[in-house]
């Protein structure tokens, strides 16, 4: 009965895309939305809340302070509790994408954020709200310098094998050789440097100027992990191991990891690329996912429960040579890419944006190129279907006779008729790199986190792709956020700053 539904769903999807095809003149939309999942208004993914449940570090003025204890549940801020509802715990949980254990712990695609961050912590982390809470670190101070924070880790830190985490674990885990010499390079766009200050406290000076709180600590690049002679996972201190049985199974050949947690029940991650809806046929009590099929596949499902989670993405449009005088879009025109172009739930991208308020970050930009007419082509990641959505409507605009879409291409090709969007082309890996590099082509678009952690890093490894690019005209389009496809009855999913969520015991009782 399912199948029949999902085929009719399909149909429906097909006809819709024919439709859309024979008005595109007069700006109908692309988007397929097979029966659509509900959707609850653009906001926020979770409440605001007059107090916070979790310590939290105010900033020194000459004297330095301590957060108060720490709360060890992931799901003890209950703000954050994506199911209020005690439940049976989540104990299948399917990725969409692929994982590699030697990318552990830094992950490179959100399926590994979804496992990685079930068996690796920050000293800190940043919860739904943005606020720094208790990682590895039981607390921290600002050192009278202004500079450098005094971490002190829990006394209880453990690695899942039971051994302590000490400050030389923590001090190897971001080096290069792994004993504690030189910071790697990812380390280094972060932490400046690091030193013992005790026997379960680190002096850690950051990049970032920031005085109120070492947000850039709970960065996925600082998780701490300790490798394992004949084991492609290194250890995680959350209380589990990856067990040795890895196999292919269903029709689907998914790769089956199992985490098998102390005294908690295992999770079964479910690992496969395709059609996400296949993965709801096999069972998951839990799936992070954008994709529009697989969400209207679930509302037709009794059991399953759509949740949103934080807007996490934005997209921009950055063109070669572009002026800091070209206007901009405004707020209605970007929600209209939201809702026209963009398949899956998307708003208009919402200021202010963080890359026109680090005035601090010393970046340097590449003097302005006389180059010839660029190719008439928008770049964007072939991996990224919000962008391939955006780069496909902004050729089609350029097709369209009407006072919209002129105003739009007005703005964002003061320049026209030496640059325009003439076709979409989806690269990846090192052409992808090039291109950017390049930046030859008419225009790119890309995506960059929505609140980053560490403002200053994230506009410099974008500059340093692209130095070409003047941050002061980069534009906004959208912002996404994935939804969390939950079973009913169960909980004990928390979420967190970055769209991320940590998966707990379930009923509260049990933990």
């Amino acid at each position: 009965m399912a199948s029949g539904v999902r085929l009719r769903g399909r149909g429906a999807a097909a006809l819709g895309f024919i439709v859309c095809v024979q008005a595109m003149t007069s700006a109908c939309s692309p988007r397929t939305n097979p029966a659509a999942a509900p959707v609850s208004p653009p906001s926020d993914a979770l409440p605001p809340s007059p107090s916070a449940v979790v310590p939290t570090v105010e900033p020194p003025p000459p004297a330095v302070t301590l957060p108060a204890p720490a709360l060890r549940s992931e799901a003890d801020s209950g703000e954050c509790a994506l199911i209020a509802e005690p439940g049976e715990p989540v104990e299948t949980v399917a990725l969409n994408g692929s994982v590699d254990p030697a990318n552990a712990p830094r992950p490179s695609n959100d399926g590994e954020r979804v496992l990685f961050r079930q068996l690796y912590e920050t000293l800190v982390r940043a919860d739904c709200r943005g606020r720094v809470v208790p990682g590895l670190a039981a607390s921290w101070r600002l050192d009278p310098d202004g500079r450098t924070w005094i971490v002190s880790l829990r006394e209880d830190a453990r690695f899942s094998d039971g051994t302590e985490v000490t400050v030389a674990d923590v001090r190897a885990a971001w080096t290069r050789d792994g004993i504690g010499g030189e910071l790697r390079p990812d380390v280094s766009r972060l932490v400046e440097s690091i030193a013992p200050a005790g026997d379960r406290a680190l002096a850690i000076t950051l990049q970032s100027r920031r005085v109120d709180s070492p947000t850039a600590l709970a960065h996925p690049d600082l998780a701490i992990a300790k490798p394992v002679a004949g084991s492609p996972w290194p250890l995680g201190t959350r209380g589990g191991r990856i067990a040795p049985d890895d196999r292919a199974t269903g029709a689907a050949a998914a790769v089956v990891i199992t985490f098998v947690r102390d005294n908690l029940p295992a999770i079964r991650f479910l690992v496969a690329p395709g059609d996400p809806r296949d993965l709801l046929d096999q069972g998951v009590d839990l799936l992070l996912t954008r994709d529009p099929a697989a969400l209207g596949y679930a509302a037709t499902l009794p059991q399953f429960q759509s949740l949103p989670l934080a807007w996490h993405r934005t997209h921009v449009l950055v063109i070669p040579g572009r002026s800091r005088s070209s206007p901009s879009l405004s707020e209605e025109q970007r929600q209209a890419l939201a809702s026209d172009a963009v398949r899956g739930e998307a708003r208009g991208a919402r200021a202010p944006f963080w890359w026109q308020m680090v005035p601090d970050c010393e970046t340097r930009l590449a003097p302005p190129r006389n180059q010839p007419a660029p190719t008439p082509r928008i770049v964007y990641d072939a991996r990224d279907g919000a962008a391939r959505d955006l780069a496909e409507r902004l050729v089609a605009l350029g097709r369209v006779s009407s006072p919209a879409a002129t105003t739009i291409l007005d703005a964002l090709l003061p320049d026209r008729p030496r640059r325009t969007f003439q076709r979409a082309t989806g690269l990846s890996g090192a052409a992808l790199a090039l291109a950017r590099r390049q930046g030859a082509d008419a225009g790119y678009v890309m995506r960059v986190d929505s609140q980053p952690l560490e403002p200053c890093r994230d506009l410099r490894i974008v500059l340093e792709g692209s130095r070409w690019l003047d941050p002061d005209t980069i534009v906004p389009l959208v912002e996404t956020r994935l939804r969390a496809i939950v079973r009913r009855g169960r909980s004990g999913v928390t979420a967190e700053g970055d769209g991320g969520v940590v998966i707990a015991g379930g009923d509260s009782r049990s933990r």
